[in-house]
């Protein structure tokens, strides 16, 4: 693999929203409460596309795989003290509209559910938390993941960070395990299971 990770540039940004689409395609926690009729794969690549514009925060992070100018891999970073989806009364409002659409009305209350869920499990210190990692499903099984992962962690055990994320598949959790992370949470949902993985700087 002669693939660099760097971090993306902002004409970068739809590359990296196609790959996250792909990646996830077949991902529990958001088939969770994405639609799942005929339209989910386009309420897939909507929700991406929002997420790497800046819904899900404004300073979030986003690295790419780039081989040669093909895009494989992408990952979302959120700094110490940043919360994913922490909007204002009037950005709530902004973007109900399209987690509707994306979700419908019960798969909204579901996404909600599931964010609180989650954030219960975050640790108690500050901590860099790595949202979506993500490889095209033609590229998987090439280490692409782990060149993302070994990367991205280098500033936090230079800074002295502690690194936090979510996996919802075994196969993810030793692939995290690999890299330093333990887990120090989990919770089942119907049809789902989250495992909660925590990174000391090394």
């Amino acid at each position: 693999m002669n693939a660099v990770v760097r971090a993306a540039r902002a004409d970068e940004l739809a590359g990296a929203a196609a790959v996250l689409t792909d990646a996830f395609v077949d991902e529990a926690g958001l088939n969770y409460w994405l639609r799942q009729d005929a339209s989910k794969e386009r309420c897939r690549a909507k929700f991406f596309d929002a997420v790497v514009r800046d819904m899900l925060h404004p300073k979030r992070d986003i690295w790419v795989s780039d081989d040669s100018g093909a895009m494989k891999g992408a990952a979302v970073w959120l700094g110490p003290g940043l919360k994913a989806f922490d909007f204002p009364w009037w950005r709530e409002l902004l973007y109900t509209p399209l987690f509707l659409s994306i979700a419908g009305a019960s798969g909204l209350k579901r996404a909600q559910e599931l964010g609180a869920r989650l954030t219960a499990c975050h640790p108690a210190v500050p901590h860099a938390h790595l949202q979506f990692l993500g490889v095209s499903g033609a590229a998987q099984g090439q280490g692409i993941g782990s060149a993302i992962l070994k990367e991205t962690l280098a500033p936090l055990d230079a800074s002295g960070t502690v690194g936090y994320l979510e996996a919802s598949t075994e196969r993810n959790v030793a692939l995290y395990a690999r890299h330093g992370f333990e887990v120090t949470n989990e919770f089942a949902l119907p049809g789902l299971h989250f495992w909660c993985m925590t990174r000391m700087p090394r």
